[in-house]
């Protein structure tokens, strides 16, 4: 099935943070985003995530479609390589989040590390698709913590992973089947640690993509925005599609 696709890109530094830590990647013309949270404080997590998003904004997409998820994969790795080299060299921890959905026909390739989010809104319900790399998630999975109580866990904050704090790149990868109407929100933490799922549900939705990006953003800010929010939300229709409230 062809598909066509537009995205929303957003960042924010928030209420209370001084340097933007986070990074993002739209890249409508080889249907690719990525949302990257950094680590590390201040210019070294600005410079991890803004390092890794340079590995998908500088790769060229091999024209064969079954050679691009192993592609995609390569250049996770070197830009895991190229910040644990610089975090090892400078005596450091730097490190970052990443999520990133790639569009291949309606092939739907989701690759991610740590606790940024990507979420599938079809026929008006919202899916995690991601599972996040957090210590907390762990004890939940092995049934030593209740799920409800994961988010008020002192160690809520604690990842199991990120890109370029260990040697060998540990990620999670997902092949599903996008359909028409469907709408994916990528995100850093800095969204939904103080935005409500159900919220966030609801304003993505609904309406025009351009309009409920801001609007995620807008409830940040309402919120006190803590900390950066990166988003992106990429919308897919058909191609036959006439052309609908998103513009496409």
């Amino acid at each position: 099935m062809h598909l066509r696709h537009r995205s929303a890109p957003r960042t924010h530094v928030g209420m209370v943070r001084k340097v933007n830590e986070d990074s993002l990647l739209a890249r409508d013309d080889a249907a690719l985003w990525v949302v990257a949270d950094g680590m590390g404080g201040h210019e070294n997590g600005q410079w991890a995530s803004q390092t890794l998003i340079a590995q998908f904004a500088e790769m060229d997409m091999p024209p064969d479609p079954a050679a691009r998820g192993s592609a995609l994969v390569a250049a996770f790795e070197a830009g895991n390589t190229a910040i644990n080299d610089a975090a090892t060299t400078a005596g450091k921890q730097m490190g970052t989040t990443a999520v990133l959905f790639h569009l291949n026909g309606d092939d739907a390739l989701f690759l991610w590390v740590g606790d940024s989010r990507i979420y599938r809104s079809r026929r008006g319900e919202m899916t995690q698709v991601t599972r996040d790399h957090t210590v907390v998630q762990e004890l939940v999975d092995r049934g030593s913590l209740a799920p409800e109580d994961a988010e008020t866990h002192p160690m809520s904050h604690v990842l199991s992973r990120a890109v370029g704090t260990e040697a060998a790149l540990r990620y999670d990868c997902i092949v599903d089947k996008a359909w028409p109407g469907d709408r994916y929100l990528l995100c850093s933490d800095g969204l939904t640690k103080v935005v409500p799922e159900v919220l966030i549900a609801r304003i993505l939705a609904r309406g025009n993509i351009d309009a409920a990006a801001d609007q995620l953003i807008a409830e940040t800010l309402e919120r006190g925005a803590p900390d950066n929010t990166s988003i992106v939300i990429v919308s897919v229709e058909e191609t036959t599609a006439l052309s609908g409230q998103d513009g496409l």
